[in-house]
């Protein structure tokens, strides 16, 4: 995929790593659509893009229902008269708590609910639209962290995206249509204190930029360390 002529779709761009990949898109000369719930980190993201370049827009979604997915798939159309060449699936703080956490039944099912609903619904716009135009269209399933805290149960957010990851690929084939994923190598026996987690989020990054330009990979998971 040429990066300087495709229209990449970045998701939950107010949160570092989303900003920061953003940032790094237009750099590289992309058009870019950013969205987020959080306005003001929205703003924030588009104003440090639009430094860098004039091909940059912002959409708010309200909620990650399939209407406001859809919404944001139709703003897209009405700037570029195209669906996006590039999904960046991007979700941040997604651990999931593990089975002798203090979590109940009901917390761990509302974010699991959240995480594979969100994946799932912009994978599945993005995957409609890029069919109907016959393109060879890239998504690319991002899990990140923003808070520290938020160590444990990677693990467990990494076996759905990894899954998201293969199934798509394996449904997408036919349509030329390719699917990756990056997600931050973490471990349970990793302490919080020592980890780098700038060098990470660069990793995953880079990561990230290598899934949309190397037009051989798919269905495959990176694993994203620091050096």
């Amino acid at each position: 995929m040429d990066i300087k002529s495709a229209v990449i779709l970045i998701t939950s761009a107010g949160s570092l790593l989303g900003g920061t990949l953003a940032t790094h898109f237009a750099s590289l000369g992309a058009k870019l659509v950013i969205c987020d719930q959080d306005i003001e980190l929205l703003n924030d993201t588009y104003h440090r893009c639009s430094i860098i370049s004039d091909d940059v827009h912002y959409f708010k979604v309200d909620d990650y229902s399939l209407d406001s997915i859809h919404q944001l798939f139709d703003f897209v159309d009405e700037k570029f008269q195209r669906s996006p060449d590039v999904l960046v699936n991007n979700w941040p703080n997604a651990p999931l708590p593990g089975l002798i956490s203090d979590q109940s039944a009901e917390q761990f099912s509302d974010k699991l609910t959240s995480l594979a609903s969100t994946l799932f619904g912009f994978g599945q716009a993005s995957a409609e639209r890029m069919c109907l135009e016959k393109k060879e269209g890239v998504i690319v399933n991002v899990i990140s962290v923003d808070n520290t805290n938020d160590f444990e149960g990677f693990e467990n957010a990494s076996s759905i995206v990894t899954g998201f990851t293969q199934s798509w690929a394996k449904e997408l084939t036919p349509f030329n249509i390719r699917v990756g994923g990056v997600v931050p190598a973490l471990s349970r026996s990793s302490r919080k204190s020592d980890y780098h987690w700038h060098q990470v989020r660069d990793e995953l990054i880079r990561n990230t930029e290598y899934i949309v330009a190397n037009d051989y990979f798919s269905g495959r998971i990176m694993a994203a360390e620091a050096s």
